[in-house]
């Protein structure tokens, strides 16, 4: 039977596939929840008929019952041959360089072309292929979505992480390394509170896989093509575990003893980018620049080992570090090892790869993507030399938080992580480039925003009106990448951000009459203690104490 036919016989989600009969979504997308409920009215084909001939099978060792089960969860449905296509452009330009192990060669070669080499003759893993539609789905033009029959972009996300789940809870992969980069990609899904597998769930999976089966071993011989993917997906799974870590403020999975006494690596010694993977589209993104998009992976690394085991280890109710002042003491140490390295980095840096403010959008998609990635790598080395400095000066005795708040950016370290944060995410808006930043940016934008709300409340006129111009640029931000992740969406809400147009003759007075205060405050609690619409936290002492002096001027706020 042909691909055509087995289309009009299987549910498709949205299921409409042409403009022409767009008008029915509703009505389809309620029969598609039908079909998920009480399952197909028809015969199910045969698994051998749905798949692209480029797939491997389920494993053989799932039984008839479940390989049908996983048939009517559509779990071995897969997008249209155009959204495939567009779908892995975007995981080309957008995730790929953020965790660069995929082999681009070969997906490729099965997904514009139908075909894989040779050496790939048995087929792309069914779990990792519908783990990379997941991932590169967050990114793709919502147009393509739409002409799919997926009615959001929401909409598409949970279909597409529902069938890799499902997968993967039927062990349908035999190869753990296929494994293990699935559960990579699947990290992606963290906005959902309600679920108890969120991104922190399967970065812990991930990461338990991959020290059974020893990626964290450093091996005897590094220049074998084999040693090198491992490698590189080691270091993919440390620095993805230390930016969750981060985004969500508590310790990351991986302990300093297993990864401080490696060496870092290098572009040449992880292969990164090789010139057998820069084929078609991915040659035209990457080929120019290959060298500085590998230089930006290995900076990344390089920042993620200042993101040490007790950044993030402090009792939240008292405000203080856990274990009393022996405990401080070892907490302030590690502090300043981390801004010891973060200024090693900053003076390493390449020149080409900082990041620089251009005065229109890169001509290019290769120049476009690397002013992208540059800009993240500046966020996110920003608002880490931010987190250090905060938590150092809250573990000071003699800290004066608003005096310096009150200097200028080039005085208070804090002051200048959230303006060049600024600066950069203004940047993006401006260009609307910053719909295509990783989840990991919401956290990083509404820490800045943070320190922009305290001096709001300074008292010092000059010193407000510039942190509402900061505020106003952060929420500018969040409410374009709202359009992409839930948690963007729901800081916008609470903090009035919906109007930002109407904000721009608000004074600070008026804008602080806007925020949902007691929303804000529960974000405060401990996680055990509060649920909500969102994993968000703000844990940092620093970060609480200014919600708390926010909370007790609510009075003053309304007249």
């Amino acid at each position: 039977m042909s691909e055509r036919a087995l289309k009009r016989l299987k549910p498709t989600p949205g299921m409409a596939e042409t403009p022409a009969v767009l008008s029915t979504l509703p009505l389809d997308n309620m029969l598609y929840e039908v079909h998920r409920l009480l399952g197909p009215t028809w015969c199910l084909a045969p698994y051998n008929t749905l798949l692209p001939s480029y797939l491997k099978p389920p494993s053989s060792r799932i039984q008839a019952e479940d390989l049908d089960f996983l048939i009517r969860k559509g779990a071995l449905d897969t997008p249209p041959r155009a959204l495939r296509e567009e779908i892995l452009k975007a995981y080309i330009r957008h995730v790929h360089p953020h965790m660069p192990f995929l082999d681009l060669s070969v997906f490729s070669d099965a997904i514009f072309n139908g075909s894989v080499g040779f050496r790939e003759k048995e087929g792309i893993s069914l779990l990792l292929f519908q783990a990379v539609m997941f991932a590169g789905a967050f990114f793709v033009d919502l147009k393509h979505l739409y002409a799919a029959g997926f009615l959001s972009r929401r909409n598409a996300l949970e279909i597409l992480f529902e069938r890799a789940r499902t997968l993967h809870d039927f062990d349908s992969e035999d190869d753990e390394l296929a494994i293990v980069q699935s559960l990579l990609l699947m990290t992606y899904w963290y906005e959902n509170p309600q679920r108890n597998k969120d991104g922190r769930h399967w970065i812990s999976v991930c990461i338990s896989l991959a020290c059974k089966i020893d990626l964290h071993l450093q091996s005897s011989n590094p220049e074998n093509s084999s040693q090198k993917f491992r490698s590189l997906l080691w270091w993919s799974i440390f620095t993805r575990d230390r930016m969750i870590a981060f985004g969500l403020q508590q310790p990351p999975l991986i302990k300093n003893e297993v990864y401080l006494p490696m060496e870092v690596p290098t572009v040449e010694s992880l292969g990164i980018f090789d010139l057998r993977s820069f084929k078609g589209y991915a040659g035209g993104c990457y080929k120019a620049n290959r060298e500085l998009f590998g230089g930006i992976f290995i900076e990344k690394i390089k920042l993620c080992r200042c993101i040490r085991d007790d950044m993030f280890s402090w009792d939240i109710q008292g405000n203080r570090p856990i274990g009393g002042p022996s405990r401080s003491e070892s907490r302030k140490e590690s502090l300043l090892a981390s801004k010891e390295g973060l200024q090693s980095w900053l003076e390493e840096l390449p020149s080409k790869i900082k990041f620089q403010p251009k005065p229109s959008i890169p001509p290019s998609d290769g120049e476009l993507i690397f002013h992208i990635h540059c800009a993240w790598l500046w966020m996110a080395y920003s608002d880490i030399h931010s987190t250090v400095h905060r938590q150092l000066e809250f573990l000071s005795e003699d800290s004066e938080i608003p005096r310096q708040l009150s200097l200028t950016a080039s005085e208070s370290p804090v002051l200048c992580g959230a303006v060049e944060m600024t600066e950069v995410v203004h940047d993006l808006c401006v260009k609307h480039l910053i719909h295509y930043l990783p989840c990991s940016s919401v956290p990083m934008i509404l820490r800045a925003g943070i320190i922009h709300i305290q001096r709001m409340c300074t008292g010092d006129a000059e010193v407000e009106r510039s942190g509402l111009k900061g505020l106003l640029q952060c929420l500018s931000a969040l409410k374009q990448l709202s359009r992409v992740y839930g948690s963007a969406l729901f800081l916008v809400s609470i903090l009035g951000g919906e109007q930002t147009e109407a904000l721009n003759s608000s004074t600070p007075k008026d804008i602080l009459k806007k925020f949902d205060i007691e929303t804000l405050d529960r974000l405060t609690l401990g996680f055990a203690e509060s649920t909500g619409p969102t994993i968000l936290k703000i844990r940092e002492p620093y970060d609480v104490d200014v919600i708390a002096q926010l909370k007790s001027r609510r009075t003053d706020l309304c007249y």
